[in-house]
C-alpha cells in the first residue's frame, strides 16, 4: 500500500515512497509467496559469511607467503655463499699449485738445458 500522506511529503520523500512501492510490486509480481526475497537474503548471508573471513584472512596469508618468499631468498643466498666460498678457495689452491708445478717444470727444463750445455 502507498502511504496515505503521500501528497503531504516532500519531493525526496515522495520519490523514495514511489520507488519503495514500485519495488514491492515488482517483488510481489515475481514471487507472490516471498520465496525470491528469502532466496536473495540467503545468498547475501552466504556471501557475507564467505567474504568477511576472506577479507580478514587473505591479507595475513599474503603477508605470510611474502615473508616465506623473502626467507627462502635469504636462505638461498646464504647457502650459495657457503658453497661458492669453499669452491673458490679450492679453485685458488689448485691454480696456485698448478702455477708452482709449471714454474718447477720450467726451472727443471732450464737446469737440464744448462747442464747439457756443459757437455757440448
Amino acid at each position: 500500500m502507498v502511504d496515505r500522506d503521500l501528497p503531504k511529503l516532500t519531493a525526496i520523500e515522495r520519490a523514495a515512497e514511489v520507488m519503495r512501492f514500485t519495488f514491492s510490486r515488482l517483488e510481489y509480481a515475481l514471487s507472490p509467496l516471498g520465496h525470491l526475497r528469502e532466496f536473495v537474503k540467503l545468498n547475501f548471508r552466504v556471501a557475507f559469511a564467505i567474504a568477511i573471513p576472506a577479507l580478514l584472512v587473505a591479507p595475513l596469508v599474503t603477508l605470510a607467503l611474502n615473508q616465506f618468499k623473502t626467507w627462502i631468498a635469504m636462505l638461498t643466498e646464504t647457502m650459495s655463499s657457503f658453497v661458492l666460498f669453499p669452491l673458490s678457495v679450492v679453485l685458488s689452491i689448485i691454480l696456485v699449485c698448478g702455477m708452482v708445478y709449471i714454474g718447477r717444470s720450467i726451472l727443471e727444463m732450464r737446469m737440464r738445458s744448462q747442464h747439457r750445455q756443459g757437455y757440448y
